[in-house]
C-alpha cells in the first residue's frame, strides 16, 4: 500500500509543480502585456482563456490588472473580479495577489476611511499570496511596499519588510537587492540604495519594473535637486536601458537638460517621452520649455495637450497651465 501511495504521489506532485509553473508563466505573459498597455491584445487572450475555463486564475488576475491600470481605472469592477477569482480558486496565489492590488487601489482612492479599513486586509492578502507561492515575486514586492508605506498601528512593519528581503535572498538574490534598495530609501540611506539597485539584475522580473523605476526615479531626482547633473543623467540613462518602455527616462533626461540650459535638447527628449507615453505632465513641461525659448505657438499647442490629457493634471496644475495659456494668447 505504501509503495502504491508513493508511486501515485510522485506524478501528482510533478503535475502540481508543472501546473503552478504554467500558471505563473501565463500570469507573467498576460500581466506584462497589461504593463505595456497592450489592452486590446491582452483582452483577446483573456477572453480566449476564460472561454475555455471561466475561472482561470491567470486570466481573472490579468483582468484585475486591466481594470486598475487603464487610463480610467475601474476599482469596483477590479475588486469584484478579484473576489470572483478567490472564490473560484481559494488556494491561488494569483487570486490572493489580485485582491491585494484591488484593495490597494481602493485604499488609494477611497479617502481616510478606506485607507484605515483596507490596511490589514491588504497585508493579509499579500501574505497569503506568498504563502501559497513563495516564488510570486510581484506579491512579495507589493507586500514590502505596503509595510514601508503603512504606519505600524495599521499593520506596517519595517522589520517585516527586511525579513522579506532576507527570505528572497536565498532563492532570488537579484530580487532581494531590489527589496533592500526600497528599504534603504525608506531609511534615507540613498547611497546604499543606489548600490543595491545598480547591482541588481532584474531582467527576469519584468512585473516589478514599476518598483525598479520608482527607485531609480527617486535617486535620480535627488541628484537633480542637489545640482548633481551628471549623477542624475547616469541614473536616468540606466532607467532607459532597464525599462525602455517607460517615458520616465527621456522625461528625466529632459529635466536635466532643462536645468543645464540645453533647451533644444530638452525639447527633443520631451517629444521622445510623449511618443512613448503622451502624459499631460510631459506636455506641461514641454510648454514651459517652448515658452522659455520664446516659441509661443508651440507652447500654446503643448499647454492645450496638457489640459486635454488623461489622467488629468491636478487642479492646481490645471490652473497654472491655464494661466500660462491665457498669457500667451494675449501676446
Amino acid at each position: 500500500m505504501l509503495a502504491q501511495t508513493r508511486a501515485w504521489s510522485v506524478p501528482v506532485l510533478l503535475w502540481l509543480a508543472w501546473s503552478g509553473s504554467a500558471q505563473a508563466v501565463q500570469r507573467d505573459l498576460l500581466a506584462h502585456l497589461v504593463q505595456q498597455e497592450r489592452y486590446m491584445e491582452v483582452s483577446r487572450m483573456i477572453d480566449a482563456r476564460l472561454a475555455r475555463n471561466a475561472t482561470d486564475p491567470a486570466a481573472l488576475a490579468a483582468s484585475v490588472d486591466i481594470y486598475l491600470t487603464r487610463p480610467r481605472p475601474d476599482v469596483p469592477r477590479a475588486r469584484a473580479v478579484a473576489e470572483r477569482c478567490v472564490n473560484a480558486n481559494p488556494g491561488s496565489s494569483l487570486c490572493a495577489e489580485a485582491v491585494g492590488h484591488a484593495l490597494t487601489a481602493q485604499k488609494r482612492t477611497g479617502g481616510l476611511v478606506a485607507a484605515i479599513g483596507n490596511a490589514r486586509p491588504i497585508r493579509n492578502t499579500f501574505e497569503r499570496a506568498i504563502r501559497f507561492d513563495p516564488m510570486n515575486y510581484r506579491a512579495r514586492v507589493a507586500l514590502v511596499r505596503f509595510h514601508l508605506a503603512t504606519p505600524f498601528f495599521l499593520g506596517g512593519s519595517e522589520i517585516r519588510a527586511r525579513e522579506l528581503a532576507t527570505e528572497a535572498r536565498r532563492s532570488e538574490p537579484e530580487l532581494s537587492r531590489l527589496i533592500r534598495a526600497l528599504c534603504a530609501i525608506n531609511d534615507k540611506k540613498f547611497d546604499e540604495a543606489e548600490g543595491y539597485i545598480l547591482a541588481a539584475d532584474l531582467s527576469h522580473y519584468a512585473l516589478v519594473d514599476d518598483s525598479q523605476r520608482d527607485v531609480l526615479l527617486t535617486l535620480a531626482g535627488l541628484h537633480l535637486s542637489a545640482g548633481r547633473h551628471d549623477a542624475s543623467r547616469k541614473l536616468f540613462e540606466e532607467l532607459g536601458r532597464r525599462v525602455p518602455s517607460s517615458e520616465h527616462a527621456p522625461y528625466g533626461l529632459a529635466l536635466v537638460a532643462q536645468a543645464q540650459g540645453r533647451l533644444g535638447d530638452a525639447v527633443t527628449l520631451l517629444e521622445k517621452a510623449a511618443a512613448i507615453g503622451p502624459r499631460p505632465y510631459i506636455y506641461r513641461t514641454l510648454g514651459e520649455v517652448h515658452e522659455a525659448r520664446s516659441d509661443g505657438p508651440r507652447a500654446v499647442l503643448a499647454y492645450r495637450a496638457a489640459l486635454g490629457g488623461i489622467p488629468p493634471l491636478t487642479w492646481q496644475e490645471q490652473r497654472q497651465v491655464t494661466t500660462h495659456l491665457a498669457q500667451l494668447q494675449q501676446r
